[in-house]
């Protein structure tokens, strides 16, 4: 086996290399086995191969005269893997005003933290009141809306088997539908609001209670528990029980959720 090195048919010329077994053709060290491992090359082997045709061939060509046989050609020396390949440059080592920046980058993003996370969580506390009201007027407008539905429906009913006049019903049902459509476009603005709301709170939401989850969760667990031996021991009633673990539970998939959505 060929000894450790640089192929002999590897050259450089400016930054780019060449094998003049492969007709010249410009290569990469870094891709082929030009370097340690040339001999497996199927370039080289052609060469090699070639050349031991050629030893083993018979000799056809006429001796050289005496004075041609004195001349010795000297072929220039394979440029070696110095060369070829620049020298290594060793990293230089951080400098201690480079670390001393990271440490004061590093504080003063624990700094800015604490700081949006005060800041986030008074944003969340009014959100959640705010979110409340919102939806505490929706339902509000709702059942409104139920209500008068359901009163056209009854007065619809009345004209038709001649409890009521035309006329009459024609004035309520017109009444009806122009409060109807008032407390319809109050209930769709509402609830665009709250999306709107929930948009831009959400992900100051997620990325606060991600932070809490993992404990917020291990101490509802232990509630969970502990309301079971509540139970066994007879201090609280089933009903109670079952009304307690149903909302520690949705506590828990909530938070589970939330930690999963800012992980992914």
């Amino acid at each position: 086996m060929a000894s450790a090195g640089v192929c002999p048919g590897l050259y450089r010329v400016g930054n780019k290399f060449y094998c003049r077994y492969a007709k010249d053709a410009e290569v990469d060290p870094a891709f082929m086995p030009c370097v340690m491992d040339y001999w497996n090359c199927e370039f080289y082997k052609r060469w090699k191969a070639e050349e031991e045709r050629k030893k083993q061939a018979p000799e056809s060509v006429a001796a050289p005269k005496p004075e041609e046989a004195a001349v010795v050609k000297v072929e220039a020396p394979r440029p070696q893997l110095a060369v070829l390949l620049p020298p290594l440059q060793p990293t230089p080592p951080p400098s201690a005003d480079e670390v001393e920046e990271l440490i004061q980058r590093a504080v003063e993003l624990g700094r800015l933290w604490e700081s949006y996370e005060r800041e986030a969580r008074a944003v969340i506390d009014a959100w959640e009141e705010v979110r409340a009201r919102l939806r505490r007027e929706i339902q509000s407008l709702e059942k409104s809306i139920d209500a008068y539905a359901a009163e056209l429906e009854r007065l619809e009913l009345k004209a038709k088997v001649g409890m009521m006049p035309k006329e009459e019903f024609e004035e309520i049902k017109a009444s009806i539908d122009a409060e109807l459509s008032k407390r319809v476009s109050l209930r769709d603005q509402l609830e665009k609001r709250l999306s709107e709301l929930d948009r831009v709170v959400l992900p100051h939401f997620k990325r606060i209670k991600a932070a809490e989850a993992k404990p917020e969760i291990a101490k509802l667990r232990l509630a969970l528990a502990k309301l079971d031996q509540k139970l066994k021991s007879g201090e609280i009633s089933k009903e109670v029980y079952e009304r307690l673990r149903s909302e520690l539970e949705d506590r828990i998939r909530r938070l589970e959720r939330i930690r999963e959505e800012v992980e992914e």
